[in-house]
């Protein structure tokens, strides 16, 4: 199963649409197979695999190939709302893709990014280049012109995704919210911060 394919819609994908109003103009950073594009009308995604922008375009959705190493290609100030899920754990360089985020943002533009906490199974994945802490996230969106309005935690425990399709919810319950305070707990650190308007 190509890499792309194990990151498709999430159980708990509100944990993710809830932050952005549903007429935003979308921009999916490390979108693959863009599963975005269900519940945003103005929603663009970029991915570096063209296999997974195959298949988006396959499902009718609007995808461009680019790489994230590079100047996003797009102007500046085009996009209501950025999205980098699971995205900077695997960049060599997550403050040029944070600052391109930045700019493409419209000014009062709110970004949303997770990656995997620091723990050890994040190096199971051989694709991981750094895990990070809430610390460190928060970090890396203020010192790149960011206002960072939330940080969290969200489980990542294998079979969240059967347990979401059992409790028919499109947000985390909040016992699994609270579960990854403990340290034991698979999880990613989460994000949510805003373009300044000035």
């Amino acid at each position: 199963m190509p890499y792309y394919e194990r990151h498709g819609q999430p159980g708990y994908f509100r944990d993710v649409t809830r932050h952005f109003p549903r007429d935003a103009r979308l921009l999916d950073v490390g979108c693959g197979t863009a599963w975005l594009a269900a519940h945003y009308p103005e929603y663009t995604g970029i991915d570096s695999s063209p296999e997974a922008i195959a298949t988006a375009r396959g499902l009718g959705r609007n995808v461009l190939e680019a790489s994230v190493e590079e100047e996003l290609p797009f102007e500046s100030e085009s996009f209501d709302a950025v999205v980098m899920k699971d995205l900077l754990e695997h960049v060599p360089d997550p403050v040029a893709v944070v600052r391109e985020a930045r700019r493409v943002l419209k000014p009062g533009g709110r970004a949303f990014a997770s990656a995997p906490d620091a723990q050890r199974w994040v190096w199971d994945d051989y694709t991981h280049r750094r895990p990070f802490t809430r610390r460190g996230f928060r970090s890396l969106f203020s010192d790149s012109g960011f206002l960072v309005e939330r940080v969290g935690y969200e489980s990542v425990t294998p079979g969240i995704g059967i347990v979401s399709g059992f409790t028919r919810r499109k947000r985390r319950p909040r016992t699994f919210a609270a579960l990854t305070w403990l340290p034991i707990i698979r999880r990613n650190v989460w994000i949510l911060a805003r373009r300044p308007v000035q």
